[in-house]
């Protein structure tokens, strides 16, 4: 392997050990739950995810009556649990799944367009960002969903 290769591999696989990130499985660890900045930051993530998605025109439907106080806190422990926080999660997947069917295809987006832009917020670390995003992105129409 040539010498600019293989540092590069090297400064690679210590940045994702550092951050918990398995570089086999993609998966996430403690250590990403904690350089995401712990649960002070996961929970400003669910909120302000929750506010953004309320304001949004696209969400209008399912957002309108929501109470986001309410479900802000599980939102939180949700994606605490699924980051590797150490936190009970309060959705099971089957739960997760049939809150799937609450949204259609552009609420999901439009979910997925408000995550991004909150949690670019949070962090502007980008191994962090797709980190998080691995962990909690495909699911987060069906969390969302079931909690509403």
């Amino acid at each position: 392997m040539k010498p600019h290769i293989l540092s590069r591999w090297l400064a690679v696989a210590m940045l994702c050990t550092a951050l918990g990130v398995s570089q086999s499985t993609g998966q996430t660890k403690a250590g990403l739950f904690q350089t995401m900045g712990g649960m002070e930051t996961v929970s400003k993530l669910a909120s302000g995810l929750l506010q953004s998605s309320a304001s949004d025109p696209r969400l209008a439907g399912v957002m309108g009556k929501v109470d986001a106080g309410s479900i802000s806190p599980k939102l939180a422990d949700q994606m605490c649990s699924m980051l590797g926080g150490g936190c009970k999660a309060p959705l099971t997947n089957q739960q997760i799944a049939t809150g799937a069917s609450k949204l259609d295809a552009s609420q999901t987006k439009a979910l997925s367009d408000n995550f991004s832009s909150t949690l670019g917020k949070m962090t502007t670390n980008p191994l962090v960002k797709e980190g998080v995003s691995k962990a909690i992105r495909p699911k987060l129409g069906g969390i969302v969903g079931a909690l509403i």
